[in-house]
């Protein structure tokens, strides 16, 4: 084995030429890169490792101009660990990856749903090597200014590619034997579109968004206020009347009250004197007497102090997380705002927000326009945003061949409406039979998702009893749904695991099964303790396992999607000679994309076709629909 080294004073040195010679006839290379830091828009390469089983070549590019190494890079197929990372830095510097294989991506499909598991490289190459393989140089390449590379220095990054494909290799022994094939070749497609996202960002209005902000703070002074009122006035909470000078989030002021709002202790007695003998003072148990709208808005509540506290707490959250120190989210290189996606959570969705590269969670954002509306499109182009209608319904409709919801959706009707009108028996008007209808959605929204008897009781402000029976009277009028969900519940507990639809079948596994089963058997009959945990396990992963199919399923669709419109973005670029169209953001199932005003429409036109297409794909008896909007900035 052999290291060689380009630009370097150390090592068996070389030329650009000696290396592109070398991989000329090679089909695949692994690939890594050093840096000064995480951001692609502010830190620089420090050096490229290209290589293959026998031969590693360094490259230092602070000597190298490393586009130098551009068309071998963006023509070979290129194995890496963490891609996403070195894709954006290659593109940093005009070089776009196209042929991946991602080594941590492959880990994660393999081992969906293990905890703690460990997709460093580090510990696959432990995993599948038995290497010991120390990352603790890592650190010495950000701060090595023109210093000259040390040996040590060398040795470390050349290790980094020189396992990759034996690695890959044995991954693949067990993808194909799982037919995980499909499924993997989708991630490591994806994940170029989300390294597109994360390096294009997105613009935020400073001004409109200290707007939000002051609106909020201001909205909590004012409920605080209307908390004081309550306290004063009702004749229950006299002990809490007298004045004193009391504080709240914006300075002192005199308040006629000896609350203080945020002790769970003081607001547990006050609930107690309402009559409400509440055990905790969280958001479960206080929302156990209110009424949330479609917005998670307090639509009314059973004492009107309960009601100002569960706002006073919302607004307190949006305040904290949402207020001016969001603005630190804004990028000073660029301008702009960048999330950083985590790829394949237990479902197959992907998250966003990380505190490595000073990333918001985007997916987390409010829905509400207020604040999206403060994201604008780019001088000269149109935020064009395209979401699923109904995705996860229709999936659920699709899998368990429910006639009645398929012909609803395949008729653009209210699903909603429908399933109130089969529960209720009698026609249900979406504006007259608010209530009804709320009821139905509910359960359509929450049945998959394993919502039990308590959640639904709480979520509706009804009695368990009541809950239990409207449960009852959904498996009655929708049996064939009932039993899918049934049965894939059941089939996660048998199988240890989970898959979506055809054709990803992306696996989930429930590795607390396989205790569970050990578990029962060797567990005595008075074992309360060990019988709890049995009861646990079998119960998360029946609820689990009605949900992840559905919800994997919809993850597969949109990173079909998302695949497809970086296509499009591409061949619209390319067909216009300049970057027309940017890949913005993808919250669950939407995606948004900047197109320069004069082609929105038409991109538009063919982006729902794509869209569409990738739903179709997973679905055989029910239509996927898509709505779009075309605006000046983000629109729920």
């Amino acid at each position: 084995m052999g290291i060689f080294t380009i630009g370097c004073s150390l090592g068996s040195r070389s030329t650009v030429e000696d290396c592109l010679k070398y991989f000329k006839d090679i089909d695949e290379i692994q690939v890594d890169t050093e840096t000064t830091g995480l951001d692609p828009h502010k830190d620089k390469i420090t050096s490229l490792q290209l290589g293959d089983d026998e031969n590693q070549w360094f490259i230092d590019c602070r000597k190298i101009n490393i586009r130098l190494f551009k068309e071998l890079l963006e023509t070979k197929r290129c194995i890496l660990q963490n891609a996403k990372f070195d894709y954006k830095m290659l593109k940093s510097n005009g070089i776009i990856l196209d042929r991946l294989y991602d080594t941590m991506l492959a880990e994660c499909v393999l081992y969906c749903g293990y905890d703690n598991w460990g997709y460093g490289l580090d510990k696959l190459c432990e995993r599948y090597l038995a290497i010991n393989l120390s990352k603790e140089e890592r650190v010495s390449f950000l701060h090595l200014g023109e210093a000259e590379f040390t040996q040590k220095q060398i040795d470390y990054a050349c290790r980094d590619v020189a396992h990759l494909a034996k690695i890959r290799d044995r991954q693949m022994l067990r993808i194909k034997s799982l037919n995980l094939v499909y499924c993997l070749d989708l991630e490591n497609e994806v994940v170029k579109a989300l390294g597109d996202i994360e390096y294009n960002g997105m613009i935020l209005d400073k001004t409109s968004w200290k707007k939000v902000t002051n609106l909020y703070k201001d909205k909590l002074v004012e409920i605080q206020k209307a908390m004081d009122h309550i306290i004063n006035t009702d004749p229950k909470l006299l002990p809490w009347k007298p004045a004193v000078l009391q504080g709240n989030l914006f300075g002192l002021e005199e308040r006629h009250v000896k609350v203080n709002y945020a002790s769970p202790i003081q607001i547990k007695k006050i609930c107690h004197a309402l009559g409400f003998m509440v055990e905790t003072t969280n958001e479960s148990e206080i929302g156990k007497f209110a009424k949330l709208d479609d917005d998670g808005e307090v639509a009314s509540a059973k004492h009107p102090f309960i009601g100002e506290l569960l706002r006073s707490r919302q607004t307190a959250k949006v305040v904290s997380t949402y207020g001016d120190s969001f603005l630190d989210y804004i990028n000073p290189t660029t301008g702009r705002v960048h999330t950083d996606f985590w790829q394949i959570l237990n479902t197959g969705r992907v998250s966003s927000g990380g505190k490595k590269l000073n990333a918001p969670n985007l997916q987390n954002l409010p829905a509400k326009n207020l604040f999206r509306n403060c994201f604008k499109a780019r001088q000269g182009f149109k935020w064009v945003s395209i979401d699923y209608s109904g995705q996860e319904l229709r999936l659920m409709a699709d899998a368990s061949r429910e006639a009645g919801f398929i012909d609803v959706l395949n008729r653009g009707e209210d699903l909603h409406c429908y399933a109130g009108e089969m529960m209720f028996k009698r026609p249900i008007d979406k504006k007259k039979d608010k209530e009804l209808r709320n009821k139905a959605k509910t359960i359509n929204f929450g049945k998959p998702y394993g919502m039990g008897v308590q959640k639904l009781a709480a979520t509706l402000s009804i009695t368990e009893a009541e809950a239990e029976d409207l449960f009852k009277t959904y498996a009655e009028a929708f049996p064939a749904l009932n039993n899918w969900l049934e049965k894939q519940g059941k089939a996660a507990i048998a199988n240890e695991c989970s898959r979506t639809f055809y054709p990803c079948q992306r696996i989930r596994w429930y590795p607390e099964m396989k205790r569970a089963k050990e578990l029962r058997k060797t567990v005595k009959k008075g074992d309360k303790i060990t019988w709890r945990e049995i009861m646990i396990a079998e119960g998360q992963t029946h609820r689990n396992g009605m949900n992840s199919p559905i919800q994997g399923s919809g993850a597969d669709i949109t990173k079909e999607a998302l695949v497809e419109v970086r296509k499009l973005i591409m061949r619209y670029n390319d067909l216009h000679n300049e970057e027309v169209a940017f890949l913005i953001c993808t919250v669950h199932d939407a995606i948004d994309v900047e197109v320069r005003d004069d082609l929105s429409l038409e991109f538009s036109k063919e982006m729902e076709q794509i869209m569409i297409a990738c739903g179709n794909k997973y679905v055989t008896q029910v239509k996927m629909e898509v709505d779009t909007t075309i605006t000046n900035e983000w629109q729920k």
